[in-house]
């Protein structure tokens, strides 16, 4: 709530500039360290086909359903593969359910194992696809370059 509080106010770049060092130096490790320690590979070999079929229904239901709502909402076919593909990460929102859900018993450590190898998997796997179906273009890092420069205060340009 606090945090929702303050991120609309003028005090939101200090507060986030003194917080973002901490959080990312110590409090991001430590979650991704307990959330590792939790996990247990050797409960895969009997889940082995429940953690592929979870990885790619994971994958595809995430592609697909980005995909076609934003075809629905009015992107091209194109943008549409775009928006899927950069949706597929489940990230830490998908740790810290699974995670809930082991300290809460709702699900068992194979399961809670089975997750966080899927969150791994489509973690890693959206920055080739996204490569895939983002071409490169020669002098696309000029444009980037400029559109950074053009952000003044943003980002602080280094010699």
């Amino acid at each position: 709530m606090a945090g929702v509080l303050i991120g609309q106010t003028e005090f939101k770049r200090q507060v986030d500039a003194g917080i973002h060092p901490l959080t990312y130096s110590m409090f991001v490790p430590v979650f991704f360290i307990n959330i590792g320690l939790q996990a247990n590979g050797r409960e895969l070999g009997e889940q082995l086909a429940f953690t592929v079929a979870l990885v790619l229904v994971a994958i595809v239901a995430k592609a697909a359903g980005c995909g076609v709502c934003a075809r629905l909402f009015g992107f091209t076919t194109e943008e549409s593969i775009r928006v899927g593909v950069g949706m597929i990460s489940r990230g830490e929102v998908g740790l810290i359910v699974a995670g809930y859900g082991l300290a809460n018993g709702l699900i068992g450590r194979e399961i809670f194992s089975a997750s966080v190898i899927m969150v791994l998997v489509t973690t890693m796997i959206t920055p080739p696809l996204l490569r895939l179906v983002f071409p490169h273009r020669p002098g696309a890092e000029v444009v980037v370059e400029e559109a950074v420069a053009a952000l003044p205060g943003v980002f602080e340009q280094t010699s």
